[in-house]
C-alpha cells in the first residue's frame, strides 16, 4: 500500500499539494466568513424564528462544503505523507507532521461536535424549543467555529514549516 501511495504521489505530485494548499484554504477562510461576515447578517434579523431558520439553513449548507473539502484535505495529506517520506528523514518534521495530524483530528472531531450539535438545534427548531435552538447556535458559532479557525491558521502555518519556507 505504501509502495502505491508513494507511486502515485510521484507522478502527481504538484496536483496533490494543490489540492492540498487549496482545500485547507477553502476550509480555512469559510471559517472567517462564516464567523465574521455571515453571522452578524444572521443576528440582524429582527423576528426570532426566521433568525434560527436562517442560521439552521446556512449550517445545513456549510456542512455540504466542509465535509467533502476536509475529505480532500485528508486523502492529499495521507498522500503527502507517505509520499514525501517524513517517517524516514529528519525526525522533527515527523513531530511536525504528527502534530499537524493531531491539529486536524481535532478540528474533524470538533466539525463532528457541531454536526451533533446543529441536529439537536434542527430538532429542537421543528419542536419550536426557541432557547436551545439559540444556545446551540451560539455555541457553534461564538465558539467553535472561531477555535477551528485558530488551529487551521496553526496547521497553515506549520504546513508552511514543513514546505522549508
Amino acid at each position: 500500500m505504501r509502495e502505491l501511495l508513494m507511486e502515485v504521489f510521484g507522478n502527481f505530485t504538484r496536483f496533490i499539494i494543490l489540492l492540498h494548499i487549496v482545500s485547507a484554504m477553502i476550509l480555512v477562510g469559510s471559517l472567517f466568513v462564516m464567523r465574521i461576515v455571515v453571522a452578524p447578517v444572521i443576528e440582524g434579523i429582527n423576528k426570532e424564528e426566521e433568525r434560527l431558520g436562517k442560521g439552521l439553513e446556512l449550517m445545513r449548507r456549510y456542512g455540504y462544503v466542509v465535509i467533502p473539502v476536509m475529505l480532500i484535505l485528508i486523502l492529499a495529506s495521507v498522500f503527502m505523507n507517505v509520499g514525501l517520506g517524513f517517517k524516514y528523514g529528519n525526525p522533527t518534521m515527523y513531530v511536525l507532521v504528527h502534530t499537524k495530524e493531531a491539529i486536524w483530528t481535532f478540528i474533524a472531531f470538533n466539525f463532528l461536535y457541531m454536526y451533533i450539535k446543529y441536529r439537536n438545534s434542527r430538532r429542537a427548531y421543528r419542536a419550536k424549543e426557541w432557547v436551545e435552538v439559540q444556545e446551540n447556535l451560539i455555541l457553534i458559532v461564538h465558539y467553535l467555529i472561531p477555535l477551528n479557525f485558530v488551529f487551521g491558521l496553526i496547521a497553515a502555518y506549520l504546513g508552511i514549516i514543513l514546505r522549508g519556507y
